[in-house]
């Protein structure tokens, strides 16, 4: 791995300390997310987790009688006579209620009773006052005789002539670290002591909605206590009270807990998981009407005989202007006598939200890997590959918290550590764009730099083939009137310069010396070799007679200074243009071919046949003769020739010498060196030549 990009003095070094500081940032924020409007958008997200995935109420365990406005029609406006609601309490105990709430606080008197009447009709005699019914011994008494429950409200600062519960948990265990992490309010608001001491239980109604973070947050109630401590007495909430009182009074309720706080509240058989101060986040389900009922058709006796029995029933108010309403994460906006039975349906199916004291930590963890993995990998990918590795990254992050809800109730922030992700990505991604548009602008300054370069070196290689070709004699020019021999020659190498030679020009009034020649390789290493190879050819066949020793001091001087180890092939002849007589000597060489009366042949050079100069050194060249006839054309050619290809098959020699055979009708030699060519070009049907094309034609006349 290349440690020096990541260092923080290295070129690399620098586009990755701003992403590492927006993620340490981010961590701060994601760690102090309560205090930030980041605390809404994780709401959200748990909130859509619920709508997506509702608590399944596959059975109604409670019931609602509702003071609602039919019951207001029929038996006036609320507060209703405690009478009333005795005979309500007797009638659900009769059919069968397996507890009954009471979600109202009955904190005065009732207004007919004795006391109350004794202040407002002072005239009436005392005798006449005794022998009224009492309303709210009445209502005590029914209370005493079924398994009641009646409200409490916690209240946070201490209140003169406040009243405490009188029914608290008899036998509550938790641990020291636990108590001291729950809820605690100073004082409370209960029935009256009368009421309060009748009935079996009472239960906290306290069930405050998460505070505003931001404008759009309409104070949703996501929470709801299980138990709390007022003023050092554990008190348990109305649903987890009326539990408890199915289960008899004396059920045991005891608290599992942690190093920080609560984790599970038991109530007999049941467990719930709570947060650490007791509190339940409540797996909502959607609401329906079916667990309703009106109190005024409970008082008629309308309703069927299988509707109470073996269920739990709630008493609360739900006509307008009376009831108390709030929202919950799916949207409904429910009276809050619903929370009740909401929560009373958790703990029976033991479903409720988890975030244990570790998921924070979780996510934490999970954003800090998450942007020290972007900001070793995006550096090194492509914009595009960038992208894409974000989006997967940010999709799995999503993915899980989806993940952890429906497989355990897991409210994992995966929104949260998405968002906190993204600056550090925009400055990788910035600094990725930024180094790929300074490569760009490298590659476009290199790429005209190159451009020009090569440029240059077409240019010089142009040169180079001028050059070259200007080494090359021009056969009509240089035996214009000659009328015993006839030349022609072409050369077109393979690339701008190329590695064959071709060459001819008078010993004297009668030698003719024709030279051909092929270097190994190609390119600008063979034409300077070319070069050579063909000025020390034509400067030592000037100078001896003997073609075999003028081949042999060529070898040894190309061999002198040979660094690239290259080596040539040659065909060197002389003729005597007024006999006929050739004398010849061949170098690794393709023998010529020799067109005579309209047949081909070649010319013998098996007996005198030695290797390429250079190929071995010291090789004892010897030369060999014969004897040319009046109308012989001699044909010279390179491998360019015979070894030309279609990608399929070769030229080859045979063909090479069909088509020569075929020219005896063209006027001059030129246009047989056209036709040669151009039946060797369209065979290869545009394959690149993968070898320079020689051709040199000699026809004989004689004196």
């Amino acid at each position: 791995m290349n440690w020096r990009g990541f260092l923080p003095f290295s070129r690399g070094g620098h586009s990755r300390l701003l992403p590492l500081g927006l993620l340490l940032l981010a961590g701060l924020l994601l760690g102090y997310l309560e205090e930030t409007p980041l605390a809404s958008l994780r709401n959200a997200q748990f909130d859509h987790y619920q709508r997506l995935m509702p608590r399944q109420r596959n059975s109604e365990p409670a019931i609602v009688v509702a003071i609602d406005s039919a019951g207001i029609e029929k038996y006036g406006p609320w507060p209703w006579p405690r009478t009333l609601l005795a005979q309500l309490v007797e009638r659900l105990h009769a059919a069968g209620a397996k507890a009954i709430g009471v979600d109202l606080l009955l904190a005065e008197p009732d207004q007919y009773s004795r006391d109350m009447l004794a202040k407002r009709l002072p005239d009436l005699p005392a005798s006449g006052r005794e022998r009224l019914p009492d309303p709210d011994r009445m209502l005590a008494a029914a209370l005493a005789g079924a398994p009641t429950v009646l409200a409490v409200s916690g209240i946070a600062q201490p209140l003169p002539g406040a009243r405490f519960p009188n029914k608290p948990l008899p036998d509550f265990r938790v641990a020291p670290a636990a108590e001291s992490a729950l809820t605690r309010y100073a004082s409370s608001l209960t029935s009256l002591p009368l009421l309060a001491r009748a009935a079996h239980g009472e239960g906290l109604i306290n069930a405050a909605p998460d505070r505003l973070t931001s404008p759009r947050d309409r104070g949703v109630l996501r929470r709801v206590p299980s138990v709390v401590v007022i003023d050092f007495v554990p008190l348990l909430s109305l649903p987890l009270e009326m539990a408890r009182q199915s289960l008899g009074q004396h059920a045991v309720v005891a608290a599992e807990s942690g190093a920080q706080g609560m984790e599970r509240i038991r109530i007999g058989g049941h467990s719930l998981p709570v947060q650490p101060n007791g509190e339940i986040l409540l797996y909502f389900g959607r609401p329906s009407s079916h667990y309703y009922l009106s109190a005024a058709d409970v008082l008629a006796g309308n309703f069927l005989p299988d509707t109470f029995p073996g269920r739990f029933v709630f008493i609360g108010i739900t006509t307008t202007g009376l009831q108390d309403r709030v929202i919950t994460p799916l949207g409904d906006n429910l009276p809050g006598v619903d929370i009740h039975v909401q929560a009373l349906e958790s703990l029976l199916s033991g479903e409720a939200l988890q975030r244990p004291v570790w998921m924070p930590r979780l996510e934490l963890a999970v954003l800090v890997l998450s942007g020290l993995l972007l900001i070793f990998v995006i550096p090194s990918l492509q914009p595009r590959y960038a992208a894409l590795v974000f989006l997967a990254g940010i999709g799995a992050i999503l993915g899980g918290g989806y993940l952890a809800f429906r497989g355990g109730l897991y409210l994992f922030d995966g929104a949260s550590v998405a968002l906190l992700l993204s600056p550090v990505f925009i400055a990788l991604l910035s600094s990725t764009l930024i180094a790929a548009d300074r490569r760009r602008q490298q590659a476009e300054t290199d790429l005209q730099a190159s451009r020009e370069a090569a440029a240059r070196v077409a240019g010089e290689l142009d040169a180079a083939r001028r050059i070259q070709m200007g080494l090359l004699p021009d056969p009509g020019r240089a035996f214009v009137g000659e009328t015993r021999f006839e030349l022609a020659a072409l050369l077109e190498p393979a690339r701008a310069v190329g590695g064959d030679y071709y060459d001819c020009f008078a010993l004297d009034e009668r030698r003719l010396c024709l030279a051909i020649g092929d270097v190994s390789g190609k390119g600008l290493p063979a034409s300077l070799f070319m070069a050579v190879s063909k000025t020390l050819t034509g400067a030592l066949t000037r100078r001896n007679r003997d073609l075999g020793q003028a081949l042999r001091e060529v070898e040894s001087e190309l061999n002198r200074e040979n660094p690239e180890f290259l080596f040539v092939t040659a065909f060197v002849a002389v003729l005597d243009a007024d006999s006929g007589d050739l004398d010849y000597v061949c170098a690794g060489h393709d023998a010529p071919l020799l067109l005579r009366d309209g047949r081909i042949g070649r010319l013998d050079t098996q007996a005198n046949s030695g290797p390429p100069l250079c190929a071995l050194g010291d090789y004892p060249y010897g030369a060999a003769q014969t004897r040319l006839q009046a109308g012989d054309i001699l044909l010279l050619f390179t491998d360019g020739a015979s070894e030309a290809s279609n990608g399929d098959a070769f030229y080859g020699c045979d063909r090479l010498a069909a088509t020569l055979a075929a020219t005896a009708g063209e006027q001059s030699l030129a246009a047989r060196l056209e036709t040669l060519r151009d039946d060797i070009r369209r065979f290869e049907a545009g394959t690149p030549a993968h070898d320079d094309l020689t051709l040199l034609l000699l026809k004989f006349s004689g004196r």
